[in-house]
């Protein structure tokens, strides 16, 4: 009876593959290009022309240049899965940034070496979904808004902001943080009206 039960049972799933862990501060990475970099695609690309597709070819592209093997297509459909326009749109600046090599070579491959898929997961995709609220328009017209993405960039791929300790990074994302300014607004909107 246990050999037909054992036979009939689906086999275990493979345990996924552990990307290897980085501790943020050992890549500290300069903000001032990214914004740089940021401004400059903002202001040549055409919102119609981001793809999720040319996305992943062009960070598989970066990968293979750094001589690091690009996270599996197949993989990146379910990261990218349920993306709306916006956030393809997002995720399309994001890598087209990278793309420019404003982190400097030797710290992105310290970012991308061994855990490909974890800095596309949190540093791109997961940083597209979570900045809904900023689109293009408002990049292209705020400052704060850019640098509001460079610092979810820059902690989601899991490295640090130059000259600031990680506490320091996070909190100064937490004060540009639109998302919540907005919410507080919201909030302060309705108070206001009950008053």
């Amino acid at each position: 009876m246990s050999f037909l039960k054992n036979w009939t049972a689906k086999p275990a799933a493979a345990p996924a593959a552990q990307d290897a862990r980085l501790l943020p501060e050992s890549v500290p990475i300069e903000l001032a290009p990214i914004l740089a970099a940021f401004a400059q695609v903002l202001a040549e690309i055409e919102p119609a022309a981001l793809d999720v597709d040319v996305a992943r070819a062009k960070l598989a592209d970066l990968c293979r240049d750094l001589g690091i093997e690009p996270v599996d297509p197949l993989e990146l459909d379910s990261i990218a899965a349920g993306l709306d326009r916006g956030a393809v749109e997002r995720l399309a600046l994001l890598v087209l940034v990278l793309e420019r090599r404003v982190i400097p070579e030797r710290a992105l491959k310290r970012i991308l070496e061994g855990r490909a898929r974890t800095a596309a997961r949190e540093g791109l995709f997961d940083v597209a979904r979570a900045s809904g609220l900023v689109t293009l328009d408002l990049l292209r017209q705020s400052p704060l808004r850019r640098e509001e993405l460079a610092r979810r960039l820059v902690l989601g791929l899991g490295a640090s902001v130059a000259g600031e300790s990680l506490a320091e990074a996070r909190a100064a994302l937490e004060r540009l943080d639109y998302g919540r300014l907005m919410a507080e607004a919201e909030r302060a909107r309705r108070g206001v009206g009950k008053g």
